[in-house]
């Protein structure tokens, strides 16, 4: 192999891997709106906080995961979303489907409308949101970012 073949391959794997970091790191995105419609009220932190304070209601965006993935409450019951990470979420109301068993990453995504809002970065404003669920169901969400972040709230 000659010098130059050897410094446009390495030139190339330096490019290539550029774009992948880019690509995964899931720091750009639509603001989308942060309007909650019927079946509950939301409302947005002003507070940034250490997440040492999660409570029982609580759900942490922590390593491209919603955790839990599922949560149980009353009806009635204010649920709040924290992120644990320095990129940007959200929570992002409706149904997904066709996720992947090997990697996790699901097919599609349908927004419903009943809250859409952007988690900013942990210890920036905006770093939580909590939304009150007043009706019995079951109530599915995503990150609108990461296509592997899938969630559900059930409430009885």
């Amino acid at each position: 192999m000659t010098r130059t073949q050897t410094a446009q391959i390495t030139l190339a794997g330096v490019l290539g891997l550029s774009i992948l970091v880019l690509a995964l790191s899931g720091c750009a995105g639509s603001q989308p709106s942060q309007v909650p419609q019927s079946g509950g009220s939301a409302a947005g932190s002003a507070a940034p906080g250490d997440n040492s304070d999660l409570g029982k209601h609580d759900v942490e965006a922590i390593s491209i995961k919603f955790m839990p993935m599922t949560i149980t409450v009353a009806a009635g019951t204010t649920v709040r979303w924290v992120n644990g990470e320095k990129i940007t979420h959200t929570i992002t109301s409706g149904a997904w489907t066709g996720v992947n068993a090997d990697t996790g990453l699901r097919t599609t995504q349908t927004p419903d409308g009943l809250f859409d809002f952007t988690l900013n970065p942990r210890g920036q404003e905006g770093d939580s949101f909590e939304y009150t669920y007043t009706k019995p169901g079951t109530y599915p969400y995503y990150c609108d970012i990461h296509l592997g972040m899938n969630a559900v709230v059930i409430v009885t």
